[in-house]
């Protein structure tokens, strides 16, 4: 998608002069079509989360009311198999095709993030799972934070430190940057647990997923019969 300077200057919180002079220093990337400044927006979120500087995506933070629990997260109906793609970026686009979201979503704007995010460093991680967020995590208004689990058609390769390609990959949207970082934590206590990994790669039907998160997990730490 292309940007004109004004957009640019939204979205990373500063003037329209500011993103002028910048750019005429040569410190933002942009193309100068017949004397108009243009910028691609992949390429701005990319300079933006290499710099961890601050990207103001219109979205307020909302308040929140308590962080849910490893199990609230997982929903029969977004789990979602076969979903094609032979790259990161193919399957990144099917699986937002289908992600429920409400309708206010910027779909575009979550796959630009992600896709910016992962030219910098691998979110796959490790035993064929991958997990696309963000430094600056992706924020969305949504009644509950949203967790959608998508079974690839093909496992594709994304550098994970075990060199195992990616079957599974999860995304997760979140109401605040703190409570999506304390949800990725208990995902990770998931991610540790062998038989998890292997209903994943076996494509378990969600119930039998749920049911074995329920049992092992019911607060997202470790069970006293775990």
């Amino acid at each position: 998608m292309e940007l004109n300077a004004n957009e640019v200057a939204n979205l990373l919180g500063l003037s329209e002069r500011e993103v002028r002079e910048e750019t005429h220093a040569g410190k933002l990337p942009h193309l100068d079509v017949q004397g108009r400044l243009r910028f691609n927006r992949q390429a701005i979120l990319e300079w933006a989360l290499r710099r961890d500087h601050p990207l103001n995506l219109g979205i307020g933070q909302m308040e929140l009311d308590g962080l849910p629990s490893i199990t609230e997260l997982f929903v029969s109906d977004r789990f979602y198999y076969d979903v094609p793609g032979g790259t990161m970026a193919e399957v990144l686009q099917a699986a937002l095709k289908v992600f429920a979201l409400p309708p206010e979503a910027d779909k575009e704007l979550i796959y630009d993030l992600l896709i910016s995010r992962e030219k910098l460093m691998t979110t796959a991680v490790g035993d064929g799972l991958a997990i696309p967020h963000l430094r600056v995590p992706v924020v969305v208004n949504m009644p509950r934070p949203a967790l959608g689990v998508f079974f690839m058609r093909q496992p594709i390769s994304m550098g994970a430190l075990d060199g195992q390609p990616v079957h599974t990959l999860f995304l997760l949207l979140s109401h605040s940057p703190k409570q999506h970082l304390d949800l990725l934590a208990r995902l990770a206590f998931l991610f540790r647990k062998a038989e998890f990994v292997e209903l994943l790669r076996h494509r378990e039907k969600p119930t039998t997923i749920i049911e074995w998160i329920v049992h092992t997990a019911p607060n997202g730490k470790p069970s006293k019969t775990a």
